[in-house]
């Protein structure tokens, strides 16, 4: 028997989900819901003066086996190999990233390496309890001097929260119980451990994935919605029924037999109409803003980086990545790229201003360390209202209350970065995404297996 099933969001997972499920059950009426006029969600890429641009650093690197033969039958032929090459500004220059001991030594001078060095000593000591936030994680492997002196400014201007209120997740999932000494060694011998050196990357702009599944998606009989904002669910004893989604022609309703969600976890359970107790959970967990600046120089500025870290506190955005190297198959004549990325809070004081302010700060730093001409010739920016989940300490206890409540809506599956608050990269939403369709291509609509085990995602990694 065939199946009405619609999918909030047109990121990654729900595009997945799509495709998967119209192969499995090639019978079944599938509506993607997008809020946007394009899809793709934070994977999509916006085009800019000739410029193919993605919403900060994307770049394809799986680590999950089914993940790279999905890739290599799926859109290998539309990737290019980028060698990554990135560094770190501390102290007044620049120094390798991952970090390699002697220009950091170099860059930190002789009193303060051997006052790290001392301190970084102490991870052969280790013992007591499990860490249990940020702070006691990063320490505990790299030294209390190198945390305070980089690692702690960093994670407050990403995260807007003190180091100890972040759950030490955040933490296992980059560096893998790594310790300086390991970095140190990898960064070395190239072992590429803790870092990517070498990625994917499509030809035309990480949207080019996005594209791909929409192609095939279409294909299929699948359809899209644009320019859909959903506004309310009518629930029923066995589910919801009906889709209701605001757009610029007003109301429209999709009946529906099976719904998926990939929108933020707080907007679906409004859209459930849960008890306050469970709202109260689902505010808890927070998301992180971005601003992201793109600055265009009309000139070639010789620069060989993917992306660059800026940690200390006096710069006030976190990283800039450079578009023009991840297309080396490009050239963009006389011009050069650059996209910096503010973390903020929605609607707060670095949200709201012009972008020509934040574009002054970014020209004038990258313009000093010796980077850029001082001035760009044209400014962009994109606002990203949910783009990093933040784990707060406890975090989880509030996550599974949340998840435990949807369950209850007997046809809902929600999946995703924003659907399971997990920080995804691509390959991770791909195949949360293809995880679900499995799930949605049974016979009977129960998704219990589904909640019983979302826990598997959690031994995602986040490799730099």
């Amino acid at each position: 028997m065939s199946r009405r099933t619609v999918i909030m969001g047109a990121g990654i997972a729900g595009l997945a989900t799509a495709w998967k499920l119209l192969q499995e059950r090639p019978d079944d009426e599938v509506v993607i819901l997008e809020r946007e006029g394009v899809i793709g969600g934070l994977a999509k890429s916006v085009d800019w003066n000739g410029y193919r641009l993605d919403l900060g650093p994307h770049r394809f690197h799986t680590e999950i086996p089914e993940i790279k033969e999905f890739v290599r039958s799926f859109c290998e032929e539309q990737m290019v190999k980028v060698k990554r090459s990135s560094r770190m500004w501390i102290n007044g220059r620049y120094i390798p990233y991952p970090i390699k001991a002697l220009p950091t030594f170099q860059a930190l001078g002789p009193i303060n390496s051997v006052t790290f060095g001392l301190s970084a000593l102490g991870v052969f000591i280790q013992g007591g309890e499990e860490a249990q936030s940020y702070e006691d994680y990063v320490s505990r492997y790299y030294g209390v001097k190198l945390y305070e002196a980089i690692f702690a400014p960093f994670a407050r201007k990403v995260w807007g929260i003190e180091p100890n209120q972040i759950a030490a997740e955040t933490a296992r999932v980059r560096l893998r119980g790594e310790s300086i000494w390991h970095s140190l060694l990898d960064g070395l011998l190239s072992k590429q451990e803790t870092y990517v050196a070498q990625f994917l990357y499509p030809k035309n702009g990480i949207g080019e994935i996005a594209e791909k599944f929409a192609d095939e998606i279409t294909q299929r009989g699948g359809r899209f919605c644009l320019n859909q904002d959903v506004s309310r669910l009518n629930l029923t004893e066995s589910g919801v029924s009906e889709v209701i989604a605001s757009g610029p022609d007003g109301e429209r309703s999709y009946p529906c037999d099976v719904v998926v969600s990939t929108v933020p976890l707080p907007n679906l359970v409004d859209l459930i109409k849960a008890e306050e107790s469970i709202k109260n959970a689902a505010e808890s967990l927070n998301y992180r803003a971005i601003v992201l600046v793109y600055l265009m120089y009309d000139q070639k500025i010789p620069i060989e980086d993917t992306w660059l870290y800026y940690p200390e506190e006096d710069v006030q955005f976190t990283r800039v990545s450079v578009p023009d190297n991840f297309n080396p198959h490009k050239t963009y004549e006389n011009k050069t790229c650059f996209c910096v990325e503010f973390t903020c809070d929605f609607d707060d004081e670095t949200w709201n201003i012009a972008p020509e302010k934040l574009a002054e700060h970014a020209a004038d730093v990258l313009h000093s360390s010796g980077l850029t001409p001082p001035q760009p010739s044209q400014v962009k920016a994109i606002h990203i209202k949910e783009g990093y989940p933040i784990y707060h300490t406890g975090y989880d206890g509030n996550l599974q209350r949340v998840l435990n409540k949807i369950s209850e809506c007997k046809n809902v599956l929600t999946t995703g970065r924003q659907g399971l608050f997990r920080h995804n990269n691509i390959d991770q939403s791909i195949q949360m995404g293809l995880l679900a369709a499995e799930q949605l291509a049974q016979e009977a609509i129960h998704f219990e297996d589904w909640y019983q085990n979302t826990g598997r995602f959690n031994d995602y990694r986040i490799v730099d």
